[in-house]
């Protein structure tokens, strides 16, 4: 079945605005509840997973008890096996329920069968080609400011995250209960440039290493993020895209792009055997501070410690991340205040 054959068409989207496309994702969201039971079985899933609040250096984190999400958490995916399995992001592999809208000429929405947050979406390429951000990065603050304020997008690495590197893909979600959007607000920061409508900044003592970028035009965020990362592959002397995850949002008008640097796909926990195993697996939206815990006996046992060493460990260490975040492009309002924003946090 090609990607025509999964388009649905407007009559299928009715009472969608056409020229909309929060209203058709909202259209295309309803429509695959009614006839695709495996999504509609998956969102009443959402009453029977578990939360518990954890603190990660004083950040909260939601561990999140979602048993269906075992198939990505622990997805192998390595070269060998992505050449044997047939590619889950491809029309003809899709089940036959499924269907989607376009987005631009080169993407397809589709709805995540396997949901973490409410509203979670998969944006996929129409061409089976590898997973990058490069090139794809305006991509991505277009849609996080055509969905608004109550989303955002997000993007896993294709070794650090994504459970299908052979083909492009991102993704979008509800901002509702994820902890970072509130975060990036009322935690101290430390500003590192600023000037022509752009701010770059990281979070001090917090529970990862992260770089945010915010302005309201998103030409301006698509040269940063691009030299920005250009600096970071040489610096983690990466062959193609360093190991990133990327997370977007929207709030009046300005768009805050944050960037992961990562260290490593999948803490030593995820390895071990025994008591000492946690089966997780960090993408954007565990960075984001809901970290996903499908295995029951794994959820009741996991500490803040255990929390606090996971984000750590997998994210970029503090001497090179301090290297990349010195070496951004400065300006002439460079010597701002070091702090800027909220008072220190305190939970």
């Amino acid at each position: 079945m090609s990607w025509d054959h999964r388009i649905l068409t407007d009559a299928e989207l009715m009472p969608a605005t056409p020229d909309n496309l929060l209203s058709r994702v909202k259209s295309l969201m309803a429509q695959q509840k009614t006839a695709w039971p495996q999504l509609r079985d998956a969102i009443s899933g959402f009453d029977e997973m578990r939360y518990k609040k954890l603190l990660a250096a004083g950040s909260v984190v939601l561990a999140q008890n979602n048993p269906r999400r075992i198939v990505s958490t622990a997805a192998r995916v390595d070269s060998a096996t992505i050449k044997e399995r047939p590619c889950f992001l491809c029309p003809e592999n899709l089940p036959p329920e499924e269907k989607g809208i376009a987005f631009k000429e080169d993407f397809v929405i589709l709805c995540n069968p396997f949901p973490v947050l409410k509203n979670h979406l998969v944006i996929t390429s129409r061409l089976h080609t590898p997973q990058t951000v490069i090139g794809n990065i305006g991509h991505m603050l277009d849609l996080a400011g055509r969905l608004g304020d109550e989303w955002f997008v997000l993007y896993n690495g294709p070794q650090c995250g994504a459970s299908a590197p052979d083909h492009l893909h991102f993704q979008a979600c509800s901002k509702e209960g994820v902890p970072i959007f509130d975060e990036i607000e009322s935690w101290k920061r430390k500003t590192i440039t600023r000037g022509a409508g752009l701010e770059v900044f990281t979070l001090l003592d917090y529970r990862l290493n992260l770089l945010a970028a915010r302005c309201s035009n998103p030409d301006t965020l698509v040269q940063w993020f691009n030299e920005a990362v250009k600096y970071l592959q040489n610096l983690t002397n990466s062959l193609e895209e360093p190991l990133i995850n990327i997370i977007i949002g929207i709030k009046n008008g300005e768009l805050t792009l944050i960037v992961f640097p990562r260290e490593k796909h999948r803490p030593d926990c995820f390895f071990a055997e025994g008591d000492a195993k946690l089966t997780v697996s960090p993408a954007s939206i565990d960075l984001a501070g809901v970290l996903v815990v499908p295995d029951p006996g794994h959820f009741d046992k996991i500490t803040d410690i255990d929390a606090g060493n996971i984000f750590r460990e997998v994210t970029l260490n503090d001497s090179e991340f301090e290297e990349w975040m010195t070496n951004q492009p400065l300006d002439d309002q460079s010597s701002a205040p070091a702090f800027q924003g909220a008072e220190p946090h305190t939970p």
